[in-house]
């Protein structure tokens, strides 16, 4: 949610400020993307203002104000954030600590009760105002940047990735708060179930996130000092780091130019004595071609793992992703399909490795709160050294209500994905990666390939010149052997995966989420074309 301050009312309502159209833009910018949050106070200070005439040209009547204020919060998109007894309680805990003075304490109110809402930025007129409090953020949206200063953050923003909540989240959410089981308790297993239908596997097990299950999956593997795991250079740290939380070595096999895919070609290469296991990473959402993989598995007895923390509800030659490895790993990060806020799955069909990681998750321990609950004991041992990689019953409430709509955002995703190729497919110089056949793409990212030699200007100016505009771009990934902890520890450089690296160099990730509208495609479009151009 994102708040205003009664200034931006005021503008909106002003027909001859100076502010008045950008001011009316910015709301409906946020509304049609966020809900939009306004404190109570802001509320009567801007409807003081609109009836005494101090900042209006023409000041309403008292009830022409009220059809005005009950018009503007008709919307359930807009939200009036009450103030309560708990914004006054911390009101009288801050007064000392950033020395409030009375004239200072509407300010203090205004912002405690967006923040106390769920409003971490607030767009205003006078910053001063909310700069004095570190826990929210204040923007003027009307601030012209000079050269000497700081850019400002742009009113009007697409995000490269962003979760999409609805009130039947908010309502799974609250009937578990009001519950008795916090963590540990029924949600879990609802929660590991529903994920193990819908990818048709035998056994599910929530963890804390993407990272805590592949750790969980290298422990369960016996993964350890000596072994190898061999994974790709295109991927999130974790990937590899999962291998290291072991005391394994991970080594890097290149990826496939068009699909930046790990290439089985590649990690037959850098099979050897030592390797223990695969971690193919379904990039972006498109499946690896895990037959192939399976094959070389199966051929030198290794096990094989998918990261498909970017592929839930992606298919391979019909089937869903899920099933096709000995563990496949899921995220449920914000910017995932579906989210918990933060958290995990890995999904399995060998019931010995499932039991093994639901000890890991929980220190090691043979039993959980729950279990000694209903047995009506207090005894338990630690069987193995583990973790606190639980999900508790308020997050995996969120994953049920949110897997729910997961196909409506897979569709979603893959209708965005369309209107970018049939922009980008006639478009020399900006490249889609290439989609196999036989896979259907989950479009976690959408990544394009952008040559340099087509333009003037780099991947670097067209990238600032983008997020300038406010289009929320990233770059997935850099290398991960490239980063300066794999540099100091084991000694690696440029050279060892060339077609990562220079894939590195040209790849940008634009905005891709179920919440896009197609204005939004089309505005992100227009000016990368424009930035290119």
């Amino acid at each position: 949610m994102i708040g205003i301050d009664s200034n931006i009312l005021i503008f909106a309502h002003n027909n001859v400020s100076r502010y008045y159209n950008e001011a009316n833009r910015l709301i409906h910018s946020v509304v049609e993307k966020d809900l939009l949050g306004v404190s109570e106070i802001s509320l009567r200070e801007f409807y003081a203002v609109i009836t005494d005439g101090r900042k209006v040209d023409k000041p309403l009547t008292p009830e022409n104000a009220s059809i005005l204020v009950k018009t503007y919060f008709q919307s359930k998109r807009v939200v009036v954030c009450q103030l309560t007894s708990e914004a006054w309680g911390k009101a009288f805990e801050y007064l000392v600590r950033y020395r409030i003075s009375r004239y200072d304490l509407d300010d203090l109110l205004i912002a405690l009760t967006l923040w106390l809402n769920g409003v971490g930025t607030v767009y205003t007129r006078n910053t001063k105002d909310f700069k004095k409090f570190d826990f929210i953020e204040a923007i003027n949206p009307f601030a012209v940047s000079s050269p000497s200063s700081k850019p400002h953050a742009p009113s009007y923003v697409i995000p490269y990735a962003r979760q999409s909540i609805d009130e039947q989240d908010v309502a799974a959410v609250c009937s578990v708060l009001r519950s008795d089981w916090l963590t540990t308790g029924p949600k879990v297993e609802q929660f590991e179930q529903a994920v193990a239908d819908y990818v048709n596997a035998k056994h599910a097990v929530a963890v804390s996130s993407g990272t805590a299950a592949l750790h969980a999956a290298m422990f369960a593997l016996g993964v350890g000092p000596g072994d190898e795991v061999i994974v790709p250079p295109m991927t999130f740290a974790a990937t590899a780091n999962c291998v290291l939380y072991q005391g394994g070595t991970p080594v890097f096999a290149d990826v496939e130019a068009d699909t930046l895919l790990i290439d089985p070609a590649q990690v037959e290469t850098n099979i050897t004595a030592k390797t223990k296991a695969i971690i193919g990473v379904d990039y972006a959402g498109q499946p690896c071609d895990w037959d192939a993989l399976r094959e070389i598995a199966d051929r030198h007895k290794l096990y094989l793992v998918d990261d498909g923390c970017h592929s839930l509800g992606a298919e391979y030659k019909g089937k869903k992703i899920g099933t096709l490895t000995d563990f496949t790993v899921f995220s449920f990060h914000p910017v995932k399909h579906i989210t918990t806020g933060e958290g995990g799955m890995i999904t399995t069909d060998d019931e010995d490795l499932a039991n093994r990681m639901r000890l890991f998750r929980n220190h090691g321990i043979t039993s959980d709160f729950r279990d000694r609950e209903i047995r009506g004991s207090w005894f338990y041992e630690m069987a193995s050294l583990g973790y606190n990689y639980r999900l508790t019953d308020i997050q995996c409430a969120l994953g049920l209500s949110q897997l729910k709509k997961l196909p409506d955002f897979l569709t979603r995703r893959r209708e965005i994905a369309k209107i970018y190729n049939g922009t980008f497919d006639e478009l020399e110089g900006i490249s889609p990666l290439s989609v196999r056949d036989d896979v259907l793409h989950a479009y976690h990212l959408y990544v394009v390939r952008v040559s340099t030699d087509k333009c003037q200007c780099d991947r670097a100016q067209i990238f600032k010149e983008l997020r300038e505009n406010g289009i929320g771009v990233n770059v997935h990934y850099i290398p991960v052997y490239l980063h300066p902890y794999y540099r100091k520890h084991f000694g690696t450089r440029p050279g060892c995966c060339p077609i990562a690296e220079k894939a590195y160099e040209e790849i940008i990730s634009l905005p891709m989420f179920a919440g896009m509208t197609d204005d939004d495609v089309k505005e992100v479009i227009n000016l990368l074309v424009k930035s290119f151009c």
